[in-house]
């Protein structure tokens, strides 16, 4: 018995062994570069660089200081991030991965699922947001020239699987404001308590299926799509919807309510709009 003790003991000693060595000399620059290539060789247009990588246990990675471009514009910054993998799934032929981090004042956590059947690994990301500080994104310039603040929850969803291809969101944004640049209507800003909209990004196009916003000033609903031209990277718009602008905000534009609106009372019915042109120079147009 006191043999068997003894073997025991050393077969632990030895597996705890190898395993400090094995974190101390980790090769984290080594798969950096091997996860990066390998992102770039499934997605060209993705560029991620990572700042460390340590190794987690029981099979976890934990990166910091993570980056991500797309086509040269960046697209998500991260703090931190935790990457860890269901083991049994590494054997099937759907490799599962969970996540979790934090990044722009909040954090995030999520699922990945990678398709071994497809040549080109088909991948489904699936992510929670909580607490995200809006005005850090600085992939919204890519979008909009305006100035947004607040603070973001909701789901993203990222398929590259065809014909779901693209980033989707579920998003709520709460305590915020909006900094128009150009102004809108002489405004030059907007105090909202939430915006919620469902949002679709996908070949070049962010297509906005809902988009309502609650506040003080004014109640709306939005959908359409903004484009962003590949020649000129120019954002083109094409939004309609239907506003109804509270007593203060009417109070604010005074004189600047357009003559369509003269008479009506537009707290109660609202009226229907629409935005076309460019980000840079918009075109208005309101309806009876």
């Amino acid at each position: 018995m006191q043999i068997f003790r003894s073997r025991i003991s050393w077969a632990i000693y030895i597996v705890c062994a190898a395993l400090f060595f094995f974190y101390i000399l980790f090769p984290s620059d080594t798969v950096k570069e091997y996860l990066a290539d390998q992102i770039r060789q499934a997605h060209p247009d993705l560029t991620v660089e990572i700042g460390r990588l340590k190794i987690g246990f029981p099979l976890a990675l934990k990166l910091y200081d993570v980056r991500v471009y797309h086509l040269g514009q960046a697209l998500a910054e991260m703090e931190n991030l935790k990457i860890s993998a269901n083991i049994l799934s590494l054997f099937l032929r759907t490799t599962h991965l969970s996540f979790r981090g934090s990044g722009y004042g909040g954090n995030f956590k999520g699922q990945v699922a990678i398709s071994k059947n497809s040549a080109n690994r088909d991948v489904t990301i699936g992510a929670d947001l909580t607490g995200i500080q809006v005005e850090k994104l600085k992939a919204l310039n890519a979008i909009t020239a305006h100035q947004i603040t607040g603070n973001l929850r909701g789901t993203l969803t990222f398929n590259t699987k065809a014909p779901h291809q693209g980033l989707s969101g579920d998003l709520i944004l709460t305590d915020g404001q909006i900094k128009f640049s150009p102004p809108m209507l002489n405004q030059k800003t907007l105090s909202f308590n939430t915006i919620e909209a469902e949002v679709i990004f996908n070949n070049r196009s962010l297509t906005i299926s809902r988009c309502q916003i609650e506040g003080n000033q004014l109640g709306a609903h939005v959908s359409g799509s903004i484009k962003i031209s590949g020649r000129s990277a120019r954002k083109i718009l094409d939004l309609s919807g239907t506003v109804n602008p509270h007593a203060a905000l009417l109070a604010k534009l005074g004189k600047n309510i357009p003559q369509l609106l003269a008479g009506r009372n537009t707290e109660k019915q609202g009226f229907p709009f629409k935005i076309t042109g460019t980000m840079d120079s918009p075109e208005y147009s309101f309806k009876r």
